[in-house]
């Protein structure tokens, strides 16, 4: 009872079989291959049955490592441990942490009957890292972790007990313009990072480097003031402005502090990359925000202006603008003024309209926000005073000549 078919599938091959019969009187044996079949299926059957109904560990040997996973013989059968049974710290290179031949732990997860395919795990075997840390580790708590792997997005921690944390780029510095995290980290290097999240249940950790670093605002403000010049690079231009960065963090130049030239504004003037003198104008610490001027560190057209006039002194203009509280007079090229409405008579101040010359006399001069302030009311008293100081200065003229000359 061979039970094979004489073909060329089986001649000269060798099979295991089973001995049913001697006959030492006929000198023949009968063997039987089925049997020897049939045995091991049932050995199988209940290999896998005892395997798949046990909840305990059960120690199998690495037979085969493939890029998808690992072959692990448990009691003669092979099951399939994938790479994302191998760690809680996700899908790994099973070669990176096994070769063949060595002995591992594993629970089964699966078993498909119709495939007859069964599914290991190591890390089901394994205590749970997220439940450990569930209530040892909180968030502020500080942790040191050695950066495992670099992403152009951030990078991945590892805590040294399967667990692998994320730190995103923008937790890496205070620097707002962090291109990559190369920069600032290598693979294998050992970190203090804060923990910023911690969510066992979705098996979820971020972390931040930059909340253990000095904040570079208070190291600035520690090392000026407002008032002082500095030098910074233009990082952006925008519609209302350009942002400037000292070390790691940035002023803000408003287009009303790049130039005394209302009409100039900072695209005019810079370009990003630019290396420009900057000076202090404003420190918001509240808000931790930097305002910065150019304009200031040359003299204004209204400074250049006071070399020349004072206040008191009569001036010719020409009317800018008519506003509801007063009139914008332009003095000359880069300076105006500005007469207020009560500097001025209604009947007057309703009949001015752009273009009209008006004379008026200085009121008020301010060098450092370049501003005149001009009174036609100031003006008339100046001259009155005149009239009567040139009567006094002369007897031939009598007060009655100086109304008859107001009379013709």
């Amino acid at each position: 009872q061979y039970g094979f078919k004489e073909n060329g599938n089986v001649l000269n091959k060798t099979f295991k079989v089973k001995i049913i019969k001697i006959d030492k009187e006929n000198q023949s044996i009968v063997i039987s291959r089925k049997k020897i079949l049939d045995e091991e299926r049932r050995k199988r059957k209940e290999t896998i049955y005892n395997i798949t109904q046990t909840q305990d560990l059960i120690e199998g040997v690495i037979k085969k490592i493939t890029t998808y996973g690992m072959f692990v013989d448990v009691g003669g059968i092979d099951g399939l441990v994938h790479y994302s049974e191998i760690s809680y710290k996700g899908p790994v290179n099973p070669n990176l942490f096994y070769k063949e031949g060595d002995k591992v732990p594993v629970k089964v997860i699966k078993y498909d009957k119709d495939k007859k395919h069964l599914s290991l795990s190591i890390k089901a075997a394994l205590p749970d890292p997220w439940m450990e840390i569930k209530d040892t580790l909180e968030v502020g708590d500080t942790i040191k972790v050695v950066v495992s792997n670099i992403e152009s997005y951030g990078a991945f921690v590892d805590l040294g007990n399967d667990i692998e944390g994320f730190l995103h780029i923008s937790e890496i510095s205070w620097d707002k313009n962090i291109k990559t995290p190369k920069d600032y980290l290598s693979k294998g290097q050992e970190i203090d990072v804060e923990v910023i999240e911690i969510n066992p249940e979705e098996r979820r950790l971020r972390v931040s480097l930059r909340n253990l670093l000095a904040k570079p605002f208070d190291n600035f403000i520690k090392m000026h003031k407002s008032g002082d010049i500095i030098e910074g690079e233009v990082t952006s231009i925008t519609s209302f402005g350009a942002f400037v960065k000292f070390e790691s963090i940035e002023g803000l130049l408003h287009n009303e502090d790049a130039s005394w030239n209302r009409n100039i504004k900072c695209k005019d003037l810079f370009k990003s990359g630019d290396k420009i003198k900057v000076k202090i104008i404003k420190i918001d610490t509240e808000n931790q925000k930097i305002s910065l001027s150019t304009k200031e560190l040359i003299q204004s057209p209204v400074q250049n202006y006071a070399k020349k006039h004072q206040i008191g002194d009569i001036v010719k203009g020409i009317v800018r603008d008519v506003k509801e509280f007063g009139v914008f007079v332009e003095l000359s090229e880069e300076v105006d003024a500005l007469i207020h409405k009560e500097d001025i008579s209604i009947s007057d101040f309703e009949r001015l309209k752009i273009g009209d010359e008006i004379e008026a006399s200085i009121a008020f001069i301010d060098e450092k926000k370049n501003k005149i302030r001009l009174s036609v009311k100031n003006l008339l008293k100046i001259k009155e005073r005149e009239t009567l100081n040139e009567i006094n200065n002369n007897d031939k003229i009598t007060l009655g000549d100086i109304i008859k000359d107001h009379l013709s």
